[in-house]
């Protein structure tokens, strides 16, 4: 269990969260909408420790890890497994070199296992065939597969955290991250994914949060959300490609 407890959070003199409150579970699937600049990346890094709240609490698990050093965050962290927007792949790796990162640091596996582990996941994300070639030679949709790829990679996660994991891409291999998103949560871990697409975030998840200046404005079903009467969701939606015709391409199993 995640719990914000009146968390706020400033950069500089920009107030980005606040007195922010809730809760989602580990097993839930959980989209976080909103504008640029809303904070719904940030909530994402403080869930990793990564940047510290102002005010307020951050409980993984029940425990409390606002003011915890480093050792103390690590163990949190290993609960979760982040795809960052950009993949943060590393350039000068082959994609095999890049999922098998994280093994040989963590896991101390010997070399025929870590090559095993990597083709069996880089085959879970339909991309065993570009184990050799270098993160410049990917495409968009290929390179975020490679991100979920390390992501698993990383760790036996409780939950996947996604940060845009759709944007910049064409609606074929948006599509295909939304299936694969899908796919790695029905063995019951959760996910939460922030993003500003409406359609996508439609098909994946089950329960919608919506932030308008760094406060919590919605939360509930997709169809309360398609439903809000609340003008700024409505506004949010009707710019966006479809959004008005998304809520029966859902593709969650």
């Amino acid at each position: 269990m995640i719990e914000f407890d009146r968390v706020s959070f400033s950069y500089g003199s920009n107030s980005v969260l606040k007195d922010l409150s809730f809760s989602i579970g580990f097993e839930e699937r959980v989209a976080i909408l909103g504008g640029s600049g809303d904070g719904k990346t940030t909530i994402l890094k403080i869930i990793l420790g990564l940047v510290r709240p102002d005010s307020g609490r951050v409980l993984i698990d029940g425990e409390d890890m606002t003011d915890r050093d480093e050792d103390g965050l690590r163990e949190s962290r290993m609960k979760f497994s982040m795809v960052f927007q950009e993949g943060a792949l590393f350039d000068s790796l082959t994609v095999k070199e890049n999922v098998a990162f994280c093994l040989r640091e963590y896991d101390h596996l010997s070399e025929e296992d870590v090559d095993a582990r990597v083709r069996h996941i880089l085959g879970t994300v339909g991309i065993e065939h570009a184990m050799d070639l270098m993160p410049e030679e990917l495409s968009g949709g290929m390179h975020r597969r490679v991100a979920l790829a390390r992501s698993l990679a990383a760790c036996d996660p409780k939950m996947f955290l996604y940060d845009e994991p759709t944007t910049g891409l064409d609606p074929i291999n948006a599509d295909n991250i939304c299936r694969l998103i899908v796919d790695l949560a029905r063995e019951g871990t959760g996910f939460i994914v922030v993003t500003h697409k409406v359609v996508d975030a439609l098909k994946v998840a089950k329960r919608f949060m919506f932030l308008k200046n760094g406060a919590l404005s919605f939360e509930g079903s997709s169809a309360e959300l398609m439903g809000a009467a609340d003008p700024d969701i409505r506004r949010f939606i009707s710019e966006l490609r479809y959004g008005a015709d998304a809520q029966g391409a859902e593709i969650q199993s």
